[in-house]
C-alpha cells in the first residue's frame, strides 16, 4: 500500500510540474522556435558541412610521353609503353623523367644523364650521356649491326619522340655521349652525330 501511496504521489508531482512549466499559449511558441532552432542547426550544419568539405584539387595537365621499341625486322620504331609528366615542369625535367623510365625498361637500368639543352642554329639540342664507371656494360648494347642499330633508334626515337603529337614543347635535336665523350663504334654510327627530329 505505501508503494501504490508514493507512486500516486510523485505521478501527480510530476503533472503537476509539467502543467504548471507550460502554459497553453506557450505549447505553439515552444514548437516553432524548437522548430527554428533545429532548421537553425541544420543550416549552420550545412555551412560546416561546406566549409569542411577539401577544396576541388587543383587540376594539373600531364602530357603523354612514348616510349618506343625497335622492331628488330623493320628496324622501325612501336609505341609499347607511355609516361605522362606534369606539363608545368621544365624540359629538362620532363627529359629527366623519360630519361629514367628509358634506363629502366629498356636498358637494364644503366645510367642515362641528361647534361644539357643548348640552343643550336634556334635549335634545342639534348645532350645526352650514357654513363657507367669501368664496367663497360653499355658496350655490348653497341655491338652487332642489329643490336647497335637497336639501340642507337631505341635511344634516338625515345629521346626525339617523333611520332608523338601530344608530347607539348619538346626538343628538335639529340646528342649522345658515352662517359661524357663522343661515341665511336662502328654499330652505332648515328649516336655520334646530333640527330634531329623530322
Amino acid at each position: 500500500m505505501t508503494r501504490k501511496l508514493l507512486f500516486a504521489t510523485v505521478l501527480m508531482l510530476s503533472i503537476t510540474m509539467v502543467s504548471c512549466t507550460t502554459k497553453p499559449s506557450d505549447t505553439n511558441n515552444s514548437n516553432s522556435s524548437t522548430a527554428t532552432v533545429d532548421q537553425n542547426k541544420d543550416n549552420n550544419t550545412s555551412s560546416k558541412a561546406e566549409t569542411n568539405t577539401p577544396k576541388e584539387e587543383v587540376k594539373v595537365n600531364k602530357i603523354k610521353l612514348s616510349i618506343y621499341t625497335i622492331d628488330v625486322n623493320s628496324l622501325e620504331p612501336n609505341e609499347s609503353n607511355t609516361i605522362e609528366v606534369n606539363e608545368t615542369l621544365s624540359l629538362e625535367d620532363k627529359l629527366k623523367a623519360l630519361s629514367k623510365e628509358l634506363s629502366e625498361k629498356k636498358f637494364d637500368k644503366l645510367p642515362i644523364e641528361v647534361k644539357s639543352i643548348d640552343t643550336v642554329k634556334g635549335k634545342k639540342v639534348a645532350t645526352i650521356s650514357l654513363t657507367d664507371s669501368s664496367t663497360q656494360k653499355w658496350v655490348p648494347k653497341f655491338q652487332g649491326s642489329t643490336g647497335g642499330t637497336v639501340t642507337a633508334n631505341t635511344l634516338i626515337e625515345n629521346f626525339l619522340q617523333s611520332n608523338n603529337k601530344s608530347r607539348g614543347e619538346w626538343i628538335d635535336g639529340v646528342k649522345f655521349l658515352y662517359n661524357n665523350n663522343p661515341i665511336e663504334y662502328e654499330h652505332v654510327a648515328d649516336l655520334s652525330t646530333t640527330q634531329y627530329r623530322n
